[in-house]
């Protein structure tokens, strides 16, 4: 399996895997070099490790052949795994459900905006019909665990104005994660004429109150640092 980056530090083991099937223009992952490892490998660094969390993430950990096998191998070992996944690969997400405790998937803009889809994809307008139907479908299914929302707040995508377009896709989700565009250097690429934080701070408060409208808890993320909002 092709992996940007295998580590163990502050309770978590994150497996974070190379290659995706969007192209994203703010991606970073796309960009990074990866490392070829067997899954006996990674198992074998999960096995020696006291973590009992056990991150999936990086670009898209679904189209790794041995995802599946590493997840129930993860699993027979008592680790708690959450899977990370832009949700086009839903049969995966239902065929790892009964081995994880839950999972990551991101909104990238309101879904009944396909042309803003297009855009924040770097996808074709039939690619993407078809991927918001199948994050429609992965949505469904991990609704059944445990799940995070995240959503990149890029100003020209999500906002007062169309979030509550968004709002109804997050009700049933355990939490939402608001994180600020271009806070952390390590997670985007310049985009949309932005290289510095972007909303302001209050702005993403404002949203993240919006969201508690449907969820109980809702985590931001940005250049304050983190803050946890509950009802």
């Amino acid at each position: 399996m092709r992996l940007i980056d295998l580590s163990d530090a502050k309770g978590q083991i994150r497996v974070e895997f190379g290659g995706c099937n969007m192209k994203c223009p703010y991606c970073v992952h796309i960009h990074q070099p990866v490392k070829e490892w067997t899954l006996d490998e990674v198992l074998d660094y999960a096995s020696k490790s006291t973590t009992d969390n056990v991150y999936l993430g990086g670009a898209e950990p679904t189209l790794q052949k041995d995802l599946l096998p590493l997840i129930e191998g993860l699993h027979d070992m008592g680790k708690q795994v959450i899977l990370k996944s832009n949700g086009m690969k839903p049969d995966v997400l239902e065929k790892a459900l009964p081995f994880v405790y839950g999972f990551v998937l991101e909104i990238k803009a309101p879904g009944d905006d396909v042309k803003a889809v297009m855009e924040v994809t770097g996808m074709s307008e039939e690619r993407t019909q078809k991927y918001l139907k199948l994050l429609s479908e992965s949505m469904a299914i991990a609704k059944k665990k445990w799940l995070r929302i995240w959503i990149r707040v890029i100003p020209e995508y999500v906002n007062a104005e169309n979030m509550p377009r968004i709002l109804p896709d997050l009700e049933g989700a355990s939490e939402v994660m608001l994180y600020q565009f271009m806070s952390n250097p390590d997670f985007d690429l310049p985009f949309m004429g932005h290289d510095t934080p972007t909303p302001l701070w209050s702005e993403l408060k404002e949203l993240g109150n919006m969201v508690l409208e449907k969820v109980s808890q809702v985590r931001l993320v940005g250049d304050r640092g983190k803050l946890v909002l509950t009802k």
